[in-house]
């Protein structure tokens, strides 16, 4: 179905509450299934850097660059796909995929198998997250948005909750690379459900009838790259994202491998400390952020960076503090309380841009969110900071890499592993700084463009 006639009575009352709950479920699946593919090859990360022999780079290029190169480059054709094709259909297809190539992480060799595999996912990834948005802002109208796509992004914090917690459980019992395989039954039974129960609306059909939300053809891609590039809310809205996203993605990758170096825990207690920061600090963030902007944001749209900015710069101490603490549990409080302003920024910037732009074009700008998201945020931040941990770790041991990647970290490599990727965590909180700054001149820009 792929009709763009827009509903003149808003809200699409040809789909029930009850069908629209039910959406908003199976996208929430979705996303959830999406993002323990992420967290598992991240839990898992120490023990795959000590059976396959890894530096901390080529593990940032596996949980980072491997997914993201191909998740951006495909993205954009996919999303124009969906524009005009069944996006019910992409999305079955997508999950099915990468849930398969989740599996087949589980059976490489080496590195480089591996990293191909992670293209792999990254492949299916890329046909998820910007149809998916798209679904969402077709179904709901812009006062309802906010919470509707919190649902949806609620799927990352229950992915990383269930995929940290299996990825340790399973890991324990039957190694890595069961508990890779493990995932892609589930996720297959997903994608059959999500393509028999559901089907694709009417493109613009909660959205009011106004010359602006009129749905037609999509314009072609460059002239919705230049609209974007001049107006100052745009450039500064995405590039906060692209800040934000890289430290955040570079944190993730790290966080089970801090707590294990720097607090000597077990692979089973780190993961259970990213759990409890992923779930509670997304899912709140996440909810604070994305409930409260469908409320605040009456007082003016200038709210959808303003927001994000008081929770970013509130962030950036706590990062500080619970990265310096000697004890693990008071780090595990305080950077759990850094996420949950930090995912401020999250929703609002979303909706910002569903909002923004006109239905016709609606999934193109959900790809440029989630292609700067990881393309920047998941392909370059875990590399950058994995690049960085090596760096320091070779100033406190020099000749660190060569006298330590082959064997399990003991002794003084164990120190300087530590300390690196202490270090590293801790320099990276400078582009939360030079995030918010940007939401700050994106808000400015928002309340210029609402006085003209």
């Amino acid at each position: 179905m792929t009709t763009d006639t827009p509903n003149e009575q808003q809200g699409g009352d040809q789909y029930s509450p009850a069908y629209r709950a039910m959406l908003l479920i199976f996208i929430m699946l979705v996303a959830a299934f999406a993002y323990i593919d992420r967290v598992i090859v991240q839990t898992l990360g120490q023990p795959i850097k000590e059976h396959l022999g890894l530096t901390d780079f080529q593990l940032g290029l596996l949980g980072g660059l491997g997914f993201a190169i191909l998740y951006s480059t495909l993205g954009l054709p996919i999303a124009r796909l969906a524009e005009r094709r069944d996006r019910i259909t992409i999305i079955s297809v997508s999950v099915g995929l990468f849930s398969i190539m989740s599996a087949m992480c589980g059976l490489a060799a080496n590195f480089w198998q591996l990293f191909l595999c992670r293209i792999g996912v990254g492949i299916g990834e890329a046909g998820v997250q910007a149809p998916s948005t798209s679904l969402i802002g077709d179904h709901f109208p812009p006062h309802q948005r906010g919470f509707a796509i919190t649902m949806m992004r609620l799927g990352s914090p229950i992915g990383s909750f269930v995929g940290a917690l299996s990825a340790v459980w399973i890991a324990q019992e039957h190694g890595w690379r069961m508990a890779l395989i493990a995932v892609c039954g589930p996720g297959i039974v997903v994608a059959l459900l999500f393509r028999l129960l559901l089907r694709d609306p009417p493109r613009g059909l909660s959205d009011p009838v106004t010359p602006g939300a009129k749905a037609g053809p999509p314009p072609p891609m460059k002239e919705v790259m230049g609209m974007m590039a001049r107006r100052a809310v745009f450039r500064n809205l995405l590039i906060g994202l692209a800040l934000s996203s890289m430290a955040l993605y570079a944190g993730g990758a790290f966080t089970a491998p801090f707590f294990m170096r720097v607090h000597s825990l077990s692979i089973t207690q780190a993961g259970v400390y990213v759990a409890i920061i992923s779930t509670t600090a997304a899912t709140a963030g996440m909810m604070l952020g994305g409930v409260g902007i469908d409320f605040i944001s009456r007082r003016g749209q200038h709210w959808y960076a303003l927001l994000p900015f008081c929770g970013i710069a509130t962030s950036v101490p706590l990062y500080l503090i619970g990265y310096s603490l000697g004890s693990p549990l008071p780090a595990l409080i305080c950077i759990t309380i850094a996420g949950v302003f930090l995912f401020f920024y999250s929703v609002p910037t979303l909706v910002a841009l569903q909002n923004l732009v006109a239905p016709n074009v609606r999934t193109t700008a959900a790809f440029i969110y989630f292609f700067i998201a990881t393309l920047v945020g998941v392909g370059l931040g875990p590399p950058v900071i994995g690049l960085a941990s090596d760096f320091f770790a070779g100033i406190v041991l020099p000749g660190f890499s060569v006298a330590c990647t082959d064997a399990r970290l003991t002794g003084a490599c164990a120190d300087a592993s530590a300390l690196g990727v202490r270090y590293a965590l801790m320099s990276s909180i400078s582009l939360y700084a030079l995030a918010a700054l940007h939401y700050w001149l994106a808000a400015r820009a928002l309340k210029r463009e609402a006085l003209n």
